[in-house]
């Protein structure tokens, strides 16, 4: 390596300053494996305290440290401890990505250290935080894979626009499907529940029950992930109701956040094992990318339809 006269003016003392400042992790450690040197980025970045890095402090020393706080993950840490020791003695260059069960991210690349005489020394390795770049990277895929839904969706609806002029029953399915979940809409419930609750006048022993659903928070939701995520929210919890109530013919969407399932024939105590079930199912859903985060719960009802009420008394009843 050549040095400028600038470069070989420089003290130790500023060559060490300058590298505290650097934005990434620093390390130089010597051939027996004891740091020789580290910044305060490399501290940070890796949640060291200051009494493991103490002059004398090994590599094995942080590889138990690690290891026994879980950061390598689930497994024997003197095990753990071995494999990465055995990998240290190669003395070899490495470069990889290694995810902290933080969540940070961080770029890793060590190159080997060698002397005048050109005998290796050590070793030099950078530790780079890429958690920003991975979020906005996640992000970015996220964006684009509404987009290609949305595409899809707009391919599928100028389909259907040409299928519409030609065929009757597809119209009348688009007039009384929900768009975005493909269940019932609110009219088409409506129009069918009051047939129902007609012939509930001749037989009023038949139970005839109204389970209501609510997308709790759902407002925040939107604020927070935005139209696109409250609308995979929606189809996800449409979905589950769809699955989970294949014994009624009557599942609708009936609103921005609320679904609304018309039950003939079903008691009210069988009608509320069902909502309790649908609840559990909403609660396990889980999501991809930058929704990963997401929990989502639903408010359920269920009331009991009474001889003389209309399906507007009942859906009231139970909002």
């Amino acid at each position: 390596m050549t040095t400028n006269d600038t470069t070989s003016n420089l003290s130790l003392a500023e060559l060490v300053a300058a590298m505290q400042y650097m934005p990434v992790g620093v390390t130089i450690v010597e051939r027996s494996l004891t740091l020789r040197f580290w910044n305060d980025a490399f501290c940070r970045l890796l949640d060291f305290p200051p009494e493991l890095m103490r002059p004398g402090v090994t590599l094995e020393d942080i590889f138990k440290f690690n290891a026994l706080r879980g950061e390598y993950g689930p497994g024997n840490p003197v095990a753990q401890v071995k494999e990465r020791m055995e990998l240290t003695r190669k003395f070899e260059p490495h470069q990889f990505v290694r995810t902290r069960p933080n969540g940070t991210v961080l770029d890793v690349t060590g190159r080997v250290i060698y002397d005048e005489q050109g005998e290796m020394s050590g070793f030099v390795t950078l530790y780079r935080d890429l958690t920003y770049e991975k979020r906005q990277e996640k992000q970015v895929k996220a964006a684009n894979k509404e987009l290609v839904l949305a595409y899809d969706d707009l391919k599928q609806a100028q389909t259907g626009s040409i299928a519409l002029e030609t065929d009757p029953h597809m119209h009348y399915q688009l007039a009384v499907r929900d768009p975005l979940t493909g269940l019932f809409n609110r009219y088409y419930l409506e129009e069918a529940a009051n047939h129902v609750i007609r012939m509930h006048a001749h037989n009023p022993l038949l139970p005839q029950c109204l389970l209501s659903f609510t997308v709790d928070r759902f407002a925040d939701i939107n604020e927070q992930y935005g139209h696109l995520g409250g609308a995979v929210v929606i189809r996800r919890v449409g979905a589950e109701l769809a699955q989970e109530c294949t014994r009624f013919n009557l599942v609708a969407r009936c609103g921005v956040d609320r679904f609304v399932v018309f039950a003939a024939d079903v008691r009210a105590d069988e009608c509320r094992e069902y909502a309790e079930r649908i609840r559990q199912a909403v609660s396990a859903i889980r999501f991809e990318q930058t929704m990963s985060a997401l929990s989502i719960t639903v408010s359920a009802t269920v009331v009991e339809h009474r001889c003389g009420e209309t399906f507007l008394d009942l859906i009231d009843r139970a909002a």
